[in-house]
């Protein structure tokens, strides 16, 4: 997605997060974090044009489900786009993915939730219940891993995860936190 669209969205929608998308650098690292060779569902939030998207899926195991939770109707045409069905794109906001997921495709627990929403936009109780509801989600060992560009949230998720790592990635601009916690 070019630069100058993904711009527009920013503008126009105030839960797009990020000016370009995210880096090489950062989605490597993203990327090292998941065993492929376990992972049978994973969730993402807020995978805006699929850089993350494209490359969880390059790597996922023929089996494994792949469940996307996009608000944005721009981001969600440009994912359609994607031909794999392990590929499930929901048209949710990240808070409701625990319900959605149980009541309408009875997945009761995750192995991964990959985060790219920017909690920094997001209201603090709306910060905690997605935080809360994504620990609820996840299978024992379970990780929520994000990027930020503020240690804003890190706390949060240190007080509910019980192993909590940071990265940072300077080679972003923003340079970029990557947060790691495992249930």
């Amino acid at each position: 997605m070019k630069t100058k669209f993904y711009i527009k969205e920013f503008v126009k929608d105030q839960n797009v997060g990020a000016i370009t998308s995210t880096s090489d650098h950062v989605v490597k690292k993203i990327i090292e974090k998941i065993d492929f060779i376990k992972a049978e569902k994973i969730v993402e939030y807020g995978p805006g044009n699929g850089v993350i998207t494209r490359l969880l899926l390059d790597n996922m195991n023929p089996g494994a489900v792949l469940y996307v939770f996009e608000k944005n109707e721009t981001f969600i045409e440009g994912l359609l786009g994607f031909k794999d069905k392990r590929l499930v794109i929901i048209h949710a906001d990240a808070e409701f993915a625990e319900s959605i997921l149980k009541i309408l495709y009875k997945v009761e627990r995750v192995d991964y939730i990959i985060s790219t929403l920017p909690f920094t936009f997001l209201k603090k109780p709306k910060r905690r219940r997605i935080i809360y509801k994504s620990f609820a989600l996840l299978n024992k060992n379970g990780r929520f891993i994000t990027y930020q560009y503020s240690w804003l949230i890190f706390n949060l998720i240190k007080s509910k995860f019980r192993n909590v790592k940071w990265t940072i990635v300077l080679l972003n601009l923003p340079p970029a936190i990557i947060i790691d916690g495992v249930k």
